[in-house]
């Protein structure tokens, strides 16, 4: 069965996008086929695996109403038409077995259609709140009848926030991991989620005992709506030296402390089996102007070598030793994180 993941911290700038994509890239080179979900109104995951003018041309037209993205399938569930499409798509340098489900701006007028009070706490609208889960099985669906390998795992990029989006995102998924970097609020947020995160599924468990009393003979979604915490990320910190700078070293201890004394006693059972006793399952140094020349190419970092890096849009030049050794580093960061993810989400 495919393991829904999402990578979540209500702080912006944790590098989110760019960890689920090189994590699904390298998910993906480890015989696995992954689904990236782009869940984020600002598209930004789209925009780097796809292009922009490949991106733009899924958005909708006058001849292709909903286009090719994640709207193609919200609008119709939301709406409750008939027609469902599922559409994914491929980053020409991205692992072929790591597709992406396009993102929309739309995607702000779909929250704005949830409501906590009147859909979910009635249990009337439990359904609007898990569609990801749906429209990853109409997904599975269709690749089983096109003969298609079942996705393993999809990942969901987030925007920054305690919003619907994110509600609806951690109802249907299995697992979520928080990517923290090193900076004075990180231990903060996660002390934050620790706080929020328990009312969203009591508010879950709220709304799916009314939905069951109406409709008991549903079976599909009775062990979804509280995913379990599978770790968190060092994301960014500096590589000057081998170890990490004083700095560093005191973020990176202020966010553990947060994950192990406010974050996971509030999920009690909520916890992903196997996980290291920090609970952190990976690090990743900061990229500097890999992460530029990544979005640039629309290629994954642990995949730059392969190309002549960009001082500007128009200016390629030659990657340094060092640099190459970076991008080098960087796959083997990525990798290891992938391997635990495949050996703990099961």
């Amino acid at each position: 069965m495919t393991k829904i993941i999402s990578l979540f911290n209500n702080k912006g700038g944790v590098g989110k996008t760019t960890l689920l994509w090189n994590l699904a890239d390298s998910i993906a080179r480890n015989n696995k086929r992954v689904l990236m979900i782009d869940f984020d109104p600002q598209c930004n995951l789209s925009l780097a695996v796809l292009g922009t003018n490949v991106f733009t041309e899924t958005l909708p037209t006058l001849n292709a109403s909903y286009g090719t993205t994640i709207r193609a399938y919200l609008q119709r569930f939301i709406q409750n038409t008939k027609g469902f499409e599922f559409f994914s798509h491929q980053g020409k340098n991205t692992h072929q077995d790591a597709e992406l489900v396009a993102g929309d701006f739309w995607l702000n007028v779909y929250a704005e259609s949830l409501s906590v009070g009147s859909d979910l706490l009635t249990g009337i609208g439990v359904v609007k709140y898990i569609v990801l889960r749906d429209m990853l099985s109409f997904a599975n669906q269709e690749a089983e009848r096109k003969g298609q390998k079942l996705y393993d795992y999809a990942l969901v990029d987030l925007p920054p926030s305690f919003g619907a989006l994110v509600r609806a995102a951690l109802y249907s998924s299995d697992y979520f991991i928080v990517p923290c970097t090193s900076d004075l609020y990180s231990a903060y947020c996660v002390g934050l989620i620790g706080e929020m995160l328990p009312g969203f599924f009591e508010d879950w468990k709220s709304g799916f005992t009314r939905f069951k009393r109406a409709n008991p003979q549903l079976s599909k979604y009775d062990n979804i709506g509280s995913p379990k915490f599978a770790g968190w990320v060092f994301n960014g910190f500096d590589t000057r030296n081998q170890d990490f700078v004083t700095v560093d070293k005191t973020h990176h201890d202020k966010i553990a402390n947060s994950v192990s004394q406010r974050l996971v006693p509030k999920l009690k059972d909520s916890i992903c089996m196997n996980l290291p006793t920090s609970y952190k399952i990976g690090q990743i140094e900061d990229m500097n102007v890999l992460v530029q020349n990544s979005i640039w190419h629309n290629v994954p970092v642990s995949q730059l070598g392969n190309f002549r890096p960009l001082k500007t849009l128009q200016d390629r030049g030659s990657w340094t030793i060092d640099q190459l050794e970076q991008i080098e580093r960087l796959g083997r960061q990525f990798d290891e994180i992938a391997k635990q993810i495949i050996s703990n989400c099961i």
